[in-house]
């Protein structure tokens, strides 16, 4: 019976080689195979309707998901906290602010989206700016268009900061606060 030599020093039968390499091809796919999402996307955050495949890119693997509501305090600011197994995923906040205020300004003085162009939790990310919307990869934010504001003499500006999980591209997180927006405009904190 004839021996092949393999690189590694190794030497198999030739019958036998294919099923190694099968063995360890199983391994290898099994081994690889990534967590699974085993929760349901949701469909609001802390009773904001969100659209579920705009809110799906920034879900990680897991067993259970949770919102967790919060003002911080503070009159007109409102926050939300999605977590997976515990964890911050990512973090949306409604602030409302003084007439004529911008999107920069806002940006510069929310949670998460301080520096003069930085938006999300890395200083060094890209930010694009389509008004109303400023966005990265970690984070955006935009005003929201209220019909009829509850407090006429102010603005509503809607932010996410993007603190765990997956990071999309920027386009997603452009997308999830342009979707998010617009429901605060239907909600009772625009009316």
């Amino acid at each position: 019976m004839q021996l092949r030599t393999v690189r590694a020093g190794v030497r198999l039968r030739p019958g036998r080689t294919l099923a190694a390499a099968a063995v360890l091809g199983l391994c290898v796919s099994a081994c690889s195979t990534p967590p699974e999402k085993e929760y349901a996307t949701p469909d609001a955050l802390c009773g904001t309707s969100v659209p579920a495949d705009r809110l799906e890119p920034f879900l990680p693997a897991g067993k259970e998901v949770s919102t967790r509501p919060g003002a911080g305090g503070v009159d007109g600011i409102e926050r939300c906290r999605l977590h997976v197994d515990g964890r911050e995923v990512l973090s949306v906040t409604t602030e409302w602010w003084e007439k004529g205020t911008g999107v920069r300004e806002a940006a510069a003085s929310m949670a998460g989206l301080s520096g003069r162009d930085a938006i999300g939790l890395n200083g060094d990310e890209k930010v694009t700016e389509e008004p109303p919307h400023l966005y990265s990869r970690t984070g955006a934010i935009t005003e929201v268009v209220c019909v009829k504001p509850r407090k006429p003499d102010q603005e509503l500006f809607a932010s996410v900061r993007i603190s765990g999980g997956r990071t999309p591209g920027a386009t997603e997180v452009k997308e999830f606060i342009a979707a998010y927006a617009e429901a605060v405009g239907k909600s009772d904190e625009c009316a």
